[in-house]
């Protein structure tokens, strides 16, 4: 009888959904643009949950360790998550959620990436699934909840955060802050998947150095970008030497192809095709699995790069892998209450980094990750997310608040 109600109390929302979503889209929350997505949603979210906060993000984040992705003369002049709170009716096991406001930029070619559209049953744009789609999605299902007069057993708490696109500073934010729960989801583009193993990622930048001169003395001249060059074969036997390791610790991923895959993004040499360049610089991403942590990657890099012509630096973005066993509880109960809503959800593993791990690692929170739209649409021209699956999504989630903490109706 509870789904039933559920259904109903989500189709009679769909459309404000629409147009909440369709308002995310319209604002190019992109990084140093991103005070205007919480405040927009602010108010909004205001008559369904017992607060609704911004937490402005202090410069000081900045001096943070593990800050991602530090930008030259940068302030925050009013950014800020917005967390949704409500509190727990009895002693029900506790919710946290997590999804971002901000987005990558627009594609080349990809037209008015911030209007959003409607091409049949799905809404495209920037944003559309990764991940205002989701905090459409989260926006939902309070609403129906508050609309159903139903109340959390345990306490549930909601995070929309900044900068998860550029190395996850809004999540730094809530962890440094404190969080406490008995279970965490993350909202990210899984096709409707019960995402509970997730890659790490190190992002990497090399300098090299050398002798600069004129082709036709070869003999004076040292290349940098063959010095560059180098480092590429370095860094991908590493690669192979850690997917071996993962490959016998975890069994999930004997199937995949390049479940940790090494990119080499921007080489940066020279200025004349005849001339040895004096210096390169070679940017690019490092995918890895347990049983290594991000130190240990870094570490193994510095380590094979290491030489009088060649720097490594790790400011960017530094992700844990998370993992969470396919049969802890957390799993269970959401990829059960998936299956209450018609949702053929598999455990999953994601090939590419999200906030989880600074649930998992950083909090001591067990978390997965679940969401609408696909990783193979998000950044790119075509980025979208199905009407039918918010909708289903929906459905799973309000089931699994159900069945993780209890729903009690309030008058």
């Amino acid at each position: 009888m509870s789904g039933d109600r559920f259904l109903q109390a989500i189709e009679n929302n769909v459309e404000e959904t629409l147009e909440i979503l369709s308002g995310l889209i319209a604002i190019p929350s992109t990084r140093g643009n991103e005070k205007a997505p919480a405040r927009f949603l602010k108010p909004r979210l205001e008559p369904l949950v017992d607060s609704a906060e911004l937490v402005l993000i202090p410069d000081s984040l900045r001096d943070d360790p593990d800050y991602s992705f530090p930008l030259d003369d940068f302030h925050y002049t009013g950014e800020a998550n917005l967390r949704a709170r409500i509190k727990g009716c009895r002693a029900g096991r506790s919710l946290a959620f997590n999804t971002h406001l901000d987005v990558a930029p627009a594609t080349p070619g990809q037209s008015e990436p911030f209007k959003a559209r409607i091409g049949g049953e799905s809404v495209f744009g920037r944003g559309a699934c990764d991940a205002k789609g989701q905090a459409a999605l989260m926006w939902l299902v309070l609403k129906s909840l508050a609309d159903l007069g139903l109340r959390p057993g345990g306490d549930l708490t909601v995070d929309f955060v900044v900068e998860e696109e550029c190395g996850g500073n809004g999540t730094l934010l809530v962890q440094r802050q404190g969080l406490a729960a008995d279970g965490a989801v993350i909202l990210e583009p899984t096709d409707l998947d019960v995402v509970h193993l997730i890659r790490g990622a190190v992002w990497f930048d090399v300098k090299t150095s050398g002798v600069a001169g004129h082709s036709g003395s070869p003999g004076t001249t040292v290349s940098a970008l063959k010095e560059a060059v180098e480092v590429m074969r370095s860094i991908e036997r590493v690669r192979v030497e850690t997917l071996a390791a993962s490959r016998e610790a975890v069994p999930q991923i004997a199937c995949h192809p390049d479940p940790a895959p090494c990119t080499f993004g921007m080489l940066h040499a020279g200025n004349w095709p005849a001339a040895a360049p004096a210096e390169a610089v070679l940017k690019g991403v490092f995918g890895f699995l347990p049983p290594f942590h991000r130190r240990d990657i870094q570490a193994k890099l510095a380590e094979a790069v290491h030489s009088s012509r060649a720097e490594i630096r790790f400011t960017m973005l530094r992700s844990d892998p998370s993992s969470l066993p396919e049969t802890h509880p957390l799993t269970q109960t959401l990829l059960a209450a998936c299956r209450a809503a018609e949702i053929p959800a598999r455990p999953a593993f994601m090939n590419a980094s999200c906030d989880v791990w600074r649930y998992t690692e950083g909090l001591g929170i067990p978390a997965v990750v679940f969401g609408v739209g696909s990783i193979g649409t998000a950044h790119g021209k075509d980025e979208q997310v199905a009407v039918g699956d918010i909708r289903k999504a929906a459905s799973a989630l309000l089931r699994f608040i159900e069945k993780w903490s209890g729903l009690e109706h309030v008058s």
